[in-house]
């Protein structure tokens, strides 16, 4: 055996025997983002008390690092607090002496109540810090932490950026503003308008009474229950959004969009799957390179790409117009002034009866039209290169011409909405 493999051999075994034990609790293991990986220490906790008595400034504002946070409002005109302080070091003696130098540092003045610790001043940390506040409800709130979990219910105005950090947020009763990473965040039961950004996380939010603005790159986003506006600018991140009354605007890249029963609906996206089942107002789709799925849409209807892919059942508007390329394009039960732009795919349109014009064209794409029961509208079919086939038991006037072919149908009945169909090197399929 070569040098090389058996001082791999020996790191193997090593690594394994060291992860067996710090797993099993045997071997205590600390690693800090900030510190080296400790190993062969203990752990050592410690915790102090502190209460304030009124009066008190309308914020609160908190500073740590590597350490949770929990914020609870309450109906008693006080403000509890709990600062733990959890120290790794080889003995109790050593950790005493980190703990008797590591302080809550708590300042007032007529702006704010300040919190905070002189961890800044440690060359050597290997410790967390976290605190457990309680607060008269509805007390301003403003949180900067990394590295731990944030906790807040029941406050005021809050303000919340932790870095690497897990983030719970509910019963706020004002304006919200996030900001954190690779960490999950949780909203729910707010007030007023929320700001909310994040990077490669989940993103839980329900039940808000103002505008909701979403930042949030690499992860997953889940929205319900808003009564005002919504904003989400996703870009590789899966959407969904139900019950939201509000005006919606998605911005989004090579991922899922799920809406259901949303307001006026704005979404831009690029390789992205969409799916909305329940609009109102207008749905407003651009998308490239994926499909489209629409149903339920009362009100206009607009979905333009390249190389998309569009189902829509149940719509009813003033207008529809569609525009893509190479993919399909089918629609049923749809009624509204339509225009439809195709080129390089088939076409299955199966309308309403009809209440406005109908308007197709195509280029080397197949047009399979199925006629309103009993209705009476003049029709013009065209096509280059390609052929017609007229399946109603009505007379028709046909015409060849160059390599066009056109028929025409109910030309008398010019009171009626009249359907426009042309195509080219393919078959316009008309039938009951």
């Amino acid at each position: 055996m070569k040098a090389k493999e058996i001082v791999l051999l020996i790191f193997i075994v090593t690594a394994g025997i060291l992860f067996h034990h710090a797993y099993t609790g045997e071997l205590n293991v600390y690693f800090d983002f900030e510190d080296n990986i400790v190993i062969f220490t203990d752990e050592y906790v410690y915790e102090e008390f502190q209460e304030l008595e009124p009066p008190f400034p309308s914020l609160l504002q908190i500073t740590n690092s590597h350490g949770n946070i929990e914020i609870q409002g309450t109906d008693e005109e006080k403000i509890s607090i709990s600062f733990q302080k959890k120290i790794w070091r080889k003995n109790e003696e050593n950790a005493k002496e980190v703990s008797n130098e590591l302080k809550m540092i708590i300042h007032k003045d007529a702006g704010k109540l300040t919190v905070k610790t002189n961890r800044d001043e440690f060359k050597r940390r290997n410790f967390k810090t976290s605190f457990r506040i309680s607060l008269p409800k509805g007390m301003n709130v403003d949180v900067v932490n990394s590295y731990g979990t944030v906790n807040v219910s029941k406050v005021g105005k809050t303000d919340i950026r932790n870095r690497h950090g897990k983030i719970i947020a509910s019963n706020i009763g004002r304006e919200l503003f996030i900001k954190n990473s690779y960490r999950d965040v949780e909203i729910e039961d707010i007030q007023s308008d929320c700001q909310l950004e994040s990077k490669h996380s989940t993103m839980f939010v329900n039940r808000v009474d103002g505008n909701v603005e979403i930042t949030l790159p690499y992860g997953k986003i889940h929205v319900e229950n808003i009564n005002q506006d919504v904003q989400i600018k996703g870009y590789h991140s899966e959407i969904y959004g139900e019950n939201l009354k509000g005006t919606v605007n998605v911005e989004n890249s090579y991922r899922k969009i799920s809406l259901f029963n949303v307001g006026p609906t704005k979404i831009t996206g690029h390789h992205s799957f969409v799916e909305v089942e329940g609009a109102r107002g207008y749905l407003d789709v651009k998308d490239n390179y994926n499909k489209v799925k629409v149903i339920n849409i009362k009100g206009d209807l607009t979905i333009n790409g390249k190389s998309l892919g569009i189902y829509g059942k149940t719509i009813i508007g003033e207008k529809i117009n569609i525009s893509s390329s190479y993919r399909d394009v089918e629609l049923s039960e749809f009624s509204g002034k339509t225009t439809i732009t195709l080129s390089h795919g088939d076409i299955v349109l199966e309308p309403l009866p009809l209440t406005h014009p109908i308007e197709v064209n195509g280029a080397y794409a197949g047009i399979k039209f199925y006629w309103p029961l009993k209705g009476r509208y003049p029709i013009e079919a065209k096509v280059k290169n390609g052929d017609i086939s007229w399946k109603l038991p009505v007379e028709l006037n046909s015409q060849e011409d160059n390599h066009f072919s056109t028929i025409k149908a109910f030309i008398e009945e010019k009171e009626n909405p009249a359907i426009f169909l042309s195509t080219s090197y393919r078959t316009i399929l008309i039938e009951e």
